[in-house]
């Protein structure tokens, strides 16, 4: 059990993947947030995209404005990766600058973004033998399997590792699907030694888009989050569908708006889990603990595809 301040009974939060997202089809989601007292992370890109993923970035002042009014409201910006495509070391340092000078302070809070090259103990590097071996071959089936190289290989030209290790705190690997993060890895956030690029890795709960988002807080679930005195970070897209010609999706609304009803804990991520690392220390859980939290990941991807086809 964890214990949180003034008496709350558990903790929710969330982080907003940047993929797609501008202010018209954001900002009504954190115009509910905000309304609803619910403090979350909102990553961003600093350069415009380079890749086939859209989006703003800090490039674009009404959406760097609006980030720095989310920021002094209280919300947390967080990365991820600098932006969509390939960057060379010397821009990934320069952006880290950009973000500091924009918020007054790096990042805290990292993810991935899909298949940059920059990425840090991205794709089989993400697991443990064997599961890994097990994740290139199912790459292999699906043409996805991805260059080796990354922002952990001080040999390529996109290594920033040692920038994220001296800068920021946490980046995300693992999903499931329960709204208990916490039941499903105990002892996050913590560190790896065989990845000693990144302080510490935390899991997330899966709210790729609305439609698996509306499913991860349901009533029932979130008053079963409540009962337990669990901790749930939902990792979402708000790009994906929340808000369709400007209008919030009804369901959605009404279950932050029950959730926000709740006893519950509703601060950033990176407050989250400074406050969890305090209660653990952070010690690298060990190989078989690493390897189990691989197994489940790769149960939930399955049963995910099979529910919603993503």
């Amino acid at each position: 059990m964890v214990s949180f301040p003034n008496g709350k009974k558990f903790a929710f939060t969330i982080f907003d993947d940047t993929d797609l997202s501008t202010v018209a089809n954001t900002k009504p989601v954190y115009d509910l947030l905000d309304r609803c007292g619910l403090r979350t992370t909102k990553s961003t890109w600093v350069y415009p995209s380079r890749g086939k993923c859209a989006g703003q970035s800090l490039a674009d002042a009404d959406y760097r404005d609006w980030l720095i009014e989310l920021s002094r409201k209280g919300f947390e910006i967080g990365l991820h990766n600098i932006g969509d495509g390939s960057f060379s070391r010397e821009e990934i340092a320069a952006g880290l600058e950009i973000f500091r000078e924009t918020f007054g302070c790096y990042p805290k809070v990292h993810t991935n973004h899909v298949s940059n090259p920059d990425n840090l103990y991205w794709w089989s590097k993400r697991f443990e033998f064997p599961f890994n071996l097990l994740y290139q071959l199912a790459s292999r089936v699906r043409r996805r399997a991805g260059s080796l190289v990354g922002g952990d290989d001080p040999a390529g030209s996109h290594y920033w590792g040692d920038l994220c290790r001296d800068r920021i705190t946490y980046v995300r690997n693992l999903t499931v699907n329960q709204i208990d993060t916490l039941r499903m890895d105990r002892r996050m956030p913590y560190h790896i030694k065989s990845k000693p690029l990144v302080k510490y890795w935390f899991s997330s709960s899966d709210g790729h888009d609305v439609r698996v988002f509306n499913s991860l807080i349901t009533r029932k679930n979130v008053e079963q989050l409540e009962a337990t005195g669990g901790v749930c970070i939902v990792y979402t897209h708000f790009a994906y569908g929340f808000v369709k010609h400007g209008v919030l999706d009804e369901t959605f609304r009404q279950g932050i708006e029950f959730l926000a009803s709740r006893g519950g804990w509703f601060v950033p991520v990176g407050t989250l889990l400074d406050h969890l690392i305090s209660d653990r220390g952070g010690e690298d859980p060990g190989y078989a603990y690493r390897l189990w939290t691989n197994l489940r990941w790769g149960i939930d991807r399955i049963l995910k595809q099979a529910r919603f086809g993503i």
